[in-house]
């Protein structure tokens, strides 16, 4: 046994349990109640941890964000004046050749290993893939992605407009035959939405790849790129395996439109991000009173959709705020959506861990004997607080492997 891990809290028990760590996979997860039930710990541990009741998470999820494009304000040259996505898409294209494969590289070494250090053990991001030269882009970040396989699972979406021309669709399937994991788009920003969703699909059946979308990323209700989404996965017989993000026209939707969205897209067991930070940033600009622009979580989660929570772009010019917390992100969504109920704070941490974990199709996931040991230890003691008050990290596991430990110390004067 490579660890034992005594006296911790987790979400789904009253009673502090001892986590028995072997070969990079929980071995045991036993109650430390008088009355013993199951078999024994095997021992003896090589590393012992006494956590005296602190929090045990399974390792955090982050389910959408750009590491391409993280810390591009980091020297504060590209501001979005107008606030707006699309400022920020022209910025972003004016500036985006102007990093290097190294600049890239230190932005993403840095995004990953702030993620880390806050538990986080899988990641997704979308990249761009528009024109060739983003294939190097695209490589720079699979070197890293090498770098960092024993610490952190990163998933890579190819993002780009399919269907609106051929030098952009070649340059998806060349992504993909490079390394990148999922077929992306963002069909509600091209001319012909229809077209664009004909050609991910296809891209899609021919290389046995899922698909994950930016959605009616918009204010205009009229948007039903999400049904058409809902309605094509269906057809295609792809439940389970396509992700829509933002989904922001179902906020400004009526009743009764939302509702039939909502319907299918249950049916078609879509998996939906919300990315309350980015949003709240770009949507309603100009607008009084201003919306909040972030899809309808609360409906969501009512219909059985499994729902999830994430950064999308971290300081750059999308969203100059963030910084890879997923129990930050949790936080944030339970303020958007008014998700302040005990089973409703649940659901929020559950969409930055086993919510967001079945997006990504994480099959060894979970705080359970034979799931791989990715774990996140809070200085908490209720588990509650991981959303309330989202607690410093002591530590993060990746394969039951120490990956990093933080230690503080406060002197009351």
């Amino acid at each position: 046994m490579d660890w034992l891990l005594t006296n911790a809290r987790l979400v789904d028990r009253t009673e502090l349990v001892d986590i028995a760590i072997a070969d990079g996979r929980i071995a045991r997860i036993r109650s430390t109640s008088s009355v013993q039930v199951g078999p024994a710990i095997p021992g003896p541990a090589i590393q012992r941890w006494e956590l005296g009741g602190r929090v045990v998470l399974p390792g955090l999820v982050e389910p959408h964000v750009h590491l391409d494009k993280t810390y591009l304000n980091s020297s504060g040259s590209f501001p979005n004046h107008s606030g707006t996505l699309l400022e920020a898409i022209d910025v972003w294209l004016a500036v985006k050749q102007q990093r290097s494969a190294a600049d890239v590289q230190n932005a993403v070494r840095r995004a990953l290993r702030a993620a880390i250090a806050n538990g986080v053990t899988a990641v997704r991001s979308h990249v761009d893939t528009e024109e060739p030269s983003d294939l190097q882009t695209l490589a720079a970040i699979l070197e890293v992605r090498e770098e960092f396989r024993h610490a952190i699972d990163l998933q890579i979406v190819a993002l780009g407009f399919a269907g609106t021309s051929p030098v952009i669709d070649r340059a998806m399937a060349d992504a993909l035959a490079l390394g990148a994991d999922l077929v992306g788009g963002a069909p509600a920003l091209t001319p012909d939405p229809a077209t664009s969703l004909d050609a991910i699909f296809a891209l899609a059946e021919r290389t046995g790849k899922p698909i994950d979308l930016h959605s009616d990323e918009t204010e205009d209700p009229a948007s039903r790129t999400l049904l058409a989404l809902a309605e094509m996965t269906i057809a295609a017989g792809m439940q389970g395996l396509v992700t829509a993000g933002h989904c922001c026209s179902l906020a400004f939707m009526d009743d009764a439109s939302a509702g039939r969205v909502i319907e299918r897209v249950a049916a078609a067991r879509l998996h939906i991000v919300t990315l309350p930070s980015c949003n709240l940033v770009l949507m309603g600009r100009g607008r009084q009173p201003a919306p909040r622009g972030v899809t309808r979580v609360k409906e969501l989660l009512a219909a059985g959709v499994n729902v999830c929570a994430g950064s999308d772009n971290v300081q750059d010019p999308f969203n100059p705020f963030g910084s890879y917390d997923p129990l930050q992100t949790a936080n944030f969504t339970a303020h958007t959506a008014h998700l302040t109920g005990t089973d409703e704070l649940r659901a929020c941490l559950e969409m930055v861990t086993t919510r967001a974990a079945r997006a990504l199709g994480l099959d060894s996931y979970g705080l359970r004997a034979g799931a791989a040991a990715d774990l996140l230890v809070l200085d908490a003691f209720d588990p509650q607080e991981a959303v309330t008050a989202p607690p410093p990290r002591l530590a993060t596991f990746k394969n039951g492997r120490l990956i990093v430990r933080t230690q503080t110390e406060r002197e009351w004067i």
